[in-house]
């Protein structure tokens, strides 16, 4: 099975980190630092039961990673491991999930801690954590 498969972001990620170079290598290191969604407002109804001090995982396009390989240091400088072992940006499908704790929602926009995404990341999904 070789089909080609679309996605359509639902908003993009307001973030402080322009380059990967400053940027947490993950949520458990990003501290207090806040960034936002910007939903797109036809999904408005979605985020309806979405609440402020609530996890949730995002899931979004590594939209500035190019090519991979498949054995790679671990958080960037740690061990050798196999690419599915972690959490690389380069990948076959350049696919992310982080989880996030929600600080606000006002409209379309949800605030929130567990920044690991560069400004302009295009988020896919978000779902609960059950």
């Amino acid at each position: 099975m070789n089909e080609e498969i679309i996605f359509k972001p639902i908003g993009y990620i307001k973030s402080p980190y322009e380059n990967v170079n400053n940027m947490p290598k993950s949520t458990r290191a990003s501290g207090d630092v806040e960034a936002e969604m910007v939903i797109n407002e036809e999904y408005l109804e979605s985020m309806s039961s979405m609440k402020v001090g609530e996890e949730y995982m995002v899931l979004f396009y590594f939209h500035k990673s190019k090519g991979f390989k498949q054995r790679v240091p671990f958080m960037g400088n740690g061990p050798i491991k196999g690419l599915f072992s972690t959490h690389a940006p380069n990948r076959p499908n350049p696919i992310g999930v982080s989880t996030i704790k929600i600080t606000e929602i006002a409209g379309n926009v949800i605030k929130f801690k567990g920044v690991d995404m560069l400004n302009g990341t295009p988020v896919l999904d978000i779902k609960d954590i059950l």
